[in-house]
């Protein structure tokens, strides 16, 4: 095979070429493998879908605290927070909704089946190895919630034959206190990794209306677990792990909606509520590999319970409970016909869910099968997936996806595009409700489907130090599920919207290292995204989005500095004012800049000293419509590595 790297030994080294991604700021080279690309590892010049990889060591120029302060840089990803640090915060890939993004951490789904979406208040930065966010649809890859795109965040691994220890101390603003601690090494045949991170935080007050507990603070504490291992107990048979756990407690304010409404209708209102919640995810695998490793059989279980629980005045107002089980076998196989490279890979998978609320409690089943190809000549490299999702609850669906990666020679331009059908699965809430004073569920819902394509060029310069990448993407969403009433039961809830939800828009992408020193990163997208049944422009997602990375490394390396802004355009929100009932009015929050810098030092190889400024510019802005935001914020501490 001329230009795709063995099979198992793509799978085999694919967290090894990340960690040395992250080790060093430089171009990405030719053979480092995006594993989020299929599944299996891929080439990142050989994949036609859009991309992005953030590395560890970008995270840690830049100092972001949460997951989400980094994916401001992405292209096409949009970013709304409604609260305090570790508030509830959403996530949204070119226009869709947050429950249409699958998250996956180390290969495992987190989200709650309960309302199919992750909190990513929930998710610190702590012994990140790099995190891969894959544009387009890509159930075809991996089921349901991947219609809009992957977002996969992979921790570090052991280290064979050797041991090393990491640790980080912060303190700062708002009475942050940051402490983390990784043990990662190994023996011939195993590797093991261990990291803990506790975060707490005193908060700033998110209400903008009326109470008598004015100026209470809205705080948090995170506490995260994470392990992982490898052993490989033959040359051919290899056994691996990760358990990860979450542990929150956030601090948050009341958003009123009295019936009929008043003068106090949609602000958010200082009161003693706190929401409580706890992350378990498992991860378990078996692979097996044959035929001189052109053969490679997987089996994988994983497990989630996610936990939470609302409090107001220390009484709980709504408690509920999802688990996933999830059991799969998936066999690749690799060969060649002539100059032609050839992988086949085939998946059978079976998932059950499970919700249980303090009004109910329900279960449902799919069964999953899946089939990708891959296959590569000269500079044309294709990948083809087609997959049945068979539903007990509700319509099966049929998915594909099909990308293309053609790279002319000798300019490297390479020439990119995909195309797709993604498949959305209403949540538990939405088919069954969570609230029958409130709101209920409608049994009759029918999955969210996205049709989507795009096409792009990739254009290097000066021998790779500038990379230039330019995207269009257009497609739609049918029956997308919005709020709708009950005229019988007189109560709020889902509907599939008539019509068709259209999306389209352009991702620009630039990385730059005009010297060894200096990196820079840039973006700017624009999005048009509007409701089928409306026509109306999509809440929370700006037309126009753009972001800035530069990262300068000086006295020999020993110092750094790291300024990054983000750009969000104006946007669409709901105006609760006359009430939650009915079609609420939209409101235009104004856009905004968030400037970051950070500088470091190394004392010695062993430590950094570390100073950031946050919204540096003290902005006064709104990710969602009556909830404050911090405004400036100073951070320092030190990081230590053995």
């Amino acid at each position: 095979m001329q230009r795709r790297p063995h099979l198992a030994a793509a799978l085999a080294i694919a967290p090894a070429l990340a960690a040395a991604a992250a080790a060093a700021q430089e171009p990405l080279v030719l053979d480092e493998l995006l594993v989020t690309g299929g599944r299996t590892p891929i080439g990142v010049t050989e994949t036609g879908r859009a991309y992005t990889v953030i590395t560890g060591d970008q995270l840690a120029a830049q100092g972001a605290r949460y997951v989400s302060d980094a994916l401001r840089q992405v292209p096409g990803v949009a970013v709304s927070r409604g609260g305090s640090l570790g508030g509830l915060t959403q996530i949204r890939v070119r226009g869709a909704e947050s429950n249409q993004v699958l998250v996956l951490i180390d290969g495992v789904e987190v989200a709650p089946a309960g309302n199919g979406e992750l909190d990513f208040g929930s998710l610190v930065v702590a012994d990140i190895e790099r995190i891969e966010v894959l544009r387009g649809p890509q159930s075809a890859l991996f089921g349901s919630n991947a219609a809009a795109g992957v977002i996969q965040i992979i921790t570090r691994r052991g280290r064979r034959d050797d041991l090393a220890f990491r640790a980080r101390v912060e303190g700062g603003s708002d009475g942050t206190a940051l402490a983390t601690a990784s043990l990662a090494g190994g023996g011939d045949t195993w590797d093991a990794a261990f990291s803990a991170s506790m975060r707490r935080a005193d908060g700033f007050n998110i209400a903008t209306g009326f109470g008598d507990r004015e100026g209470e603070m809205d705080g948090d504490m995170n506490l995260t677990l994470n392990a992982k291992g490898n052993w490989d107990l033959t040359e051919d048979f290899a056994l691996g792990g990760v358990i990860r756990y979450v542990d929150r407690n956030s601090e948050t304010d009341d958003q009123s909606f009295p019936f009929p409404a008043d003068a106090t209708s949609g602000f958010v209102i200082d009161s003693d509520d706190v929401n409580e919640s706890r992350d378990v995810s498992l991860g378990l695998f078996a692979r097996y590999e044959m035929l001189d490793d052109a053969l490679v059989h997987q089996l994988r279980f994983d497990f989630t319970d996610n936990y939470s629980d609302a409090l107001s005045d220390g009484a709980s107002t709504f408690r509920n409970e999802s688990r996933r089980y999830k059991g799969s076998y998936q066999g690749s196989y690799a060969f060649e016909t002539g100059p032609v490279s050839h992988l086949v890979t085939g998946l059978a998978e079976y998932e059950q869910e499970e919700n249980e609320a303090t009004t109910a409690r329900q279960s449902r089943t799919l069964f999953g099968l899946a089939g990708e190809y891959r296959g590569s000549i000269g500079g044309f490299d294709l990948q083809a997936g087609l997959r049945n999702d068979f539903n007990d609850e509700f319509e099966d669906a049929l998915t594909f996806s099909v990308s293309g990666s053609y790279t002319v020679a000798p300019t490297g331009t390479r020439l990119h595009g995909s195309v797709g059908r993604g498949v959305t699965n209403p949540t538990f809430f939405e088919q069954f409700g969570f609230s029958p004073d409130f709101f209920i569920g409608n049994p009759s819902l029918e999955p969210e489907r996205t049709f989507m394509w795009d096409l792009g060029v990739e254009q290097p310069f000066l021998d790779g130090r500038l990379v230039l990448d330019a995207t269009y993407f257009r497609g739609k969403v049918t029956d997308e599920i919005i709020s709708g009433f009950d005229a019988d039961a007189g109560l709020t809830t889902s509907v599939n919207a008539t019509g068709e939800s259209p999306r389209q828009g352009v991702e620009l992408a630039l990385t730059a290292f005009p010297t060894d020193a200096l990196s820079i990163t840039a973006s700017y997208t624009y999005t048009l995204a509007e409701e089928g049944s409306t026509g109306r422009q999509e809440v929370r997602r700006p037309r126009h989005m753009a972001a800035l990375d530069v990262t300068w490394g000086f006295l020999d390396g020993r110092g750094r500095l790291n300024v990054n802004a983000a750009y969000n355009g104006e946007q669409r929100d709901l105006d609760f004012s006359d009430g939650f009932f009915g079609v609420q009015p939209l409101v235009t929050l104004d856009d905004y800049v968030l400037l970051s810098v950070q500088g470091s030092y190394k004392v010695t190889e062993n430590v950094e000293l570390y100073a950031r400024i946050e919204n540096a510019a003290n902005v006064d802005y709104q990710e969602v419509y009556r909830f404050e935001t911090q405004g400036v914020a100073g951070f320092a501490g030190i990081r230590l590595e053995f």
